[in-house]
Protein backbone atom coordinates (compact mmCIF):
# COMPACT_ATOMS: atom_id res chain seq x y z
CA UNK A 1 0.00 0.00 0.00
CA UNK A 2 2.79 2.43 0.89
CA UNK A 3 4.57 1.80 -2.41
CA UNK A 4 1.35 2.43 -4.29
CA UNK A 5 0.81 5.77 -2.56
CA UNK A 6 4.40 6.88 -3.17
CA UNK A 7 4.11 5.85 -6.80
CA UNK A 8 0.89 7.84 -7.07
CA UNK A 9 2.61 10.96 -5.72
CA UNK A 10 5.55 10.63 -8.08
CA UNK A 11 3.28 9.79 -11.03
CA UNK A 12 1.12 12.82 -10.30
CA UNK A 13 4.24 14.94 -10.44
CA UNK A 14 5.23 13.22 -13.67
CA UNK A 15 1.90 14.07 -15.29
CA UNK A 16 2.96 17.70 -15.01
CA UNK A 17 6.37 16.80 -16.40
CA UNK A 18 6.40 19.50 -19.03
CA UNK A 19 4.24 21.96 -17.15
CA UNK A 20 5.35 25.54 -16.89
CA UNK A 21 4.90 27.42 -13.66
CA UNK A 22 5.11 31.22 -13.50
CA UNK A 23 6.72 32.68 -10.39
CA UNK A 24 7.75 36.17 -9.30
CA UNK A 25 11.12 36.66 -7.60
CA UNK A 26 12.66 39.65 -5.85
CA UNK A 27 16.45 40.01 -5.95
CA UNK A 28 17.92 39.32 -2.52
CA UNK A 29 14.97 37.16 -1.41
CA UNK A 30 14.87 33.38 -1.93
CA UNK A 31 11.99 31.93 -3.94
CA UNK A 32 10.98 28.33 -3.18
CA UNK A 33 10.30 26.71 -6.54
CA UNK A 34 9.32 23.30 -5.21
CA UNK A 35 9.35 21.30 -2.00
CA UNK A 36 8.79 17.55 -2.15
CA UNK A 37 8.31 15.33 0.88
CA UNK A 38 7.44 11.64 0.88
CA UNK A 39 5.78 10.67 4.15
CA UNK A 40 3.97 7.79 5.74
CA UNK A 41 0.45 8.47 7.05
CA UNK A 42 1.99 9.08 10.51
CA UNK A 43 4.16 11.86 8.93
CA UNK A 44 7.42 9.95 9.31
CA UNK A 45 9.73 10.07 6.26
CA UNK A 46 9.31 7.40 3.59
CA UNK A 47 12.18 7.73 1.16
CA UNK A 48 13.54 10.82 -0.48
CA UNK A 49 13.35 12.62 -3.79
CA UNK A 50 16.43 13.66 -5.76
CA UNK A 51 16.04 17.06 -7.41
CA UNK A 52 18.53 18.14 -10.07
CA UNK A 53 18.94 21.27 -12.17
CA UNK A 54 18.76 20.33 -15.87
CA UNK A 55 18.92 23.90 -17.20
CA UNK A 56 20.25 26.52 -14.79
CA UNK A 57 18.89 30.07 -14.76
CA UNK A 58 20.81 32.74 -16.68
CA UNK A 59 20.23 35.46 -14.10
CA UNK A 60 20.44 33.67 -10.79
CA UNK A 61 21.18 30.35 -9.16
CA UNK A 62 19.25 27.42 -7.70
CA UNK A 63 20.12 25.75 -4.42
CA UNK A 64 18.80 22.31 -3.54
CA UNK A 65 18.67 21.22 0.07
CA UNK A 66 17.24 18.57 2.34
CA UNK A 67 15.33 20.38 5.06
CA UNK A 68 12.17 20.35 7.15
CA UNK A 69 9.13 22.26 5.86
CA UNK A 70 5.33 22.21 5.89
CA UNK A 71 4.03 19.98 3.07
CA UNK A 72 0.91 20.81 1.07
CA UNK A 73 -0.96 17.53 0.64
CA UNK A 74 -4.52 18.00 -0.67
CA UNK A 75 -7.27 17.52 1.93
CA UNK A 76 -8.35 14.31 0.18
CA UNK A 77 -4.96 12.73 0.91
CA UNK A 78 -4.67 10.89 4.26
CA UNK A 79 -1.30 12.60 4.69
CA UNK A 80 -2.94 16.04 4.81
CA UNK A 81 -2.63 15.84 8.62
CA UNK A 82 1.11 16.29 8.00
CA UNK A 83 0.46 19.79 6.60
CA UNK A 84 0.36 21.06 10.21
CA UNK A 85 3.94 20.05 11.01
CA UNK A 86 7.36 20.27 9.43
CA UNK A 87 8.49 17.09 7.69
CA UNK A 88 11.76 16.08 6.06
CA UNK A 89 11.91 16.77 2.33
CA UNK A 90 13.88 18.30 -0.52
CA UNK A 91 13.48 21.90 -1.71
CA UNK A 92 14.73 23.77 -4.77
CA UNK A 93 15.18 27.51 -4.13
CA UNK A 94 15.84 30.20 -6.74
CA UNK A 95 18.08 33.16 -5.90
CA UNK A 96 17.92 36.04 -8.39
CA UNK A 97 21.07 37.87 -9.42
CA UNK A 98 21.34 41.18 -7.54
CA UNK A 99 20.45 44.15 -9.72
CA UNK A 100 18.72 42.08 -12.39
CA UNK A 101 15.07 42.52 -13.38
CA UNK A 102 13.33 40.65 -16.16
CA UNK A 103 12.55 37.08 -17.20
CA UNK A 104 14.46 33.98 -16.22
CA UNK A 105 13.78 30.26 -16.28
CA UNK A 106 15.06 27.02 -14.82
CA UNK A 107 14.36 23.37 -15.62
CA UNK A 108 14.38 20.83 -12.78
CA UNK A 109 14.00 17.07 -12.66
CA UNK A 110 12.83 14.98 -9.73
CA UNK A 111 13.55 11.29 -9.32
CA UNK A 112 11.70 9.28 -6.68
CA UNK A 113 12.97 6.32 -4.67
CA UNK A 114 11.06 3.87 -6.88
CA UNK A 115 12.26 5.45 -10.14
CA UNK A 116 9.34 7.82 -10.73
CA UNK A 117 10.43 10.81 -12.81
CA UNK A 118 9.19 14.35 -13.33
CA UNK A 119 10.63 17.24 -15.35
CA UNK A 120 9.38 20.79 -14.85
CA UNK A 121 10.22 24.19 -16.28
CA UNK A 122 9.74 27.27 -14.11
CA UNK A 123 9.35 30.66 -15.73
CA UNK A 124 10.44 33.37 -13.33
CA UNK A 125 9.74 37.10 -13.53
CA UNK A 126 12.36 38.95 -11.50
CA UNK A 127 11.01 42.31 -10.27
Amino acid sequence: MRRLLIAAVVCAAASAAHAQAARVAIPGKPLILVGIALTNPDCSPHGSITIRVLEPPEHGRVSISTTRFFPTYPSSNPRSVCNKRRVQGTQAIYHAQRGYTGPDRVVLEAIGPTGGYARRMFRIDVK
